[in-house]
């Protein structure tokens, strides 16, 4: 018996209760004869200010890092995407490369099918935490997709934006944006939703257009700007009522699709 990937987190504010939390668990884990592997264990400080105190086990100083993976993101002390944005275009590359050994030059219907189900999923899981807002991180996703769209032609092949047509695939970011406003939708639909409480409504009767606008959250960093409550609230707050009303997910997606092809 084992436990794996076990976090323990609070804000550096209250890092005795932190600290007694980590005491905890080892007492824990020493009555149930399962040992901590302290090579594994790390802390992980958060934002600039953090004052990054020093947590111990079992009498011994815990080792710190820049960075560790969670449910397969990678998140950094600063707060930036970078790091895991080059970790996916990587194994994204890699996956590519595989393809086009097994595949060779496969016709346009069977490489957007082997994008789909093997490629652009690595790209884009769980991109509603780590949208990323700098050019080069966007450049660098996007030029998977570029490096993709050009297996089923030759060396004369059309421009980019063209094979994207021909293959109907968007760009990226156009579906990090599409993806957003789902996960709002979600978060607003579903009354047992978790993240609810991160997306508050402007109730002010004054405001124009559907009933479901976000309130404009006041930030002062970069990190919260681009957080996903501040990074969709315009798109969100310009679509259509029709779009933001519709009956459940599937329609909702139908709906939003037409509107971004208009």
């Amino acid at each position: 018996m084992y436990a794996d990937d076990v976090k323990l987190y609070n804000s550096s504010s209250n890092c005795m209760i932190l600290s007694n939390d980590i005491t905890s668990i080892h007492t824990w884990s020493r009555d149930w004869l399962i040992p901590l592997n302290m090579s594994k264990c790390r802390v992980l400080h958060l934002g600039g200010q953090n004052p990054r105190n020093c947590y111990y086990l079992n009498g011994v100083e815990l080792s710190k890092t820049n960075t560790c993976s969670d449910l397969g993101v990678t998140i950094t002390s600063d707060l930036s995407w970078s790091e895991h944005v080059a970790c996916i275009t990587r194994k994204a590359n890699k996956t590519v490369y595989l393809i086009t050994k097994a595949f060779g030059k496969a016709n346009v219907k069977v490489i957007v099918a082997l994008y789909k189900i093997y490629i652009r999923p690595i790209l884009e899981f769980a991109n509603s935490i780590w949208s990323p807002h700098l050019v080069r991180d966007n450049d660098l996703l996007e030029a998977t997709q570029r490096r993709v769209t050009r297996l089923p032609f030759g060396q004369i092949r059309p421009s980019y934006q063209d094979r994207l047509k021909l293959m109907c695939l968007p760009i990226l970011s156009r579906r990090r944006k599409r993806g957003d406003a789902i996960t709002v939708f979600r978060a607003l639909t579903d009354g047992n939703s978790p993240i609810r409480y991160l997306f508050p409504l402007n109730t002010d009767g004054r405001t124009r257009g559907h009933a479901f606008k976000l309130l404009k959250e006041k930030f002062r960093t970069d990190v919260r700007k681009y957080f996903i409550t501040n990074r969709v609230f315009e798109f969100w707050n310009s679509l259509p009522a029709h779009v933001v009303s519709s009956k459940n997910l599937t329609e909702f997606k139908i709906r939003l699709d037409l509107h971004q092809r208009d």
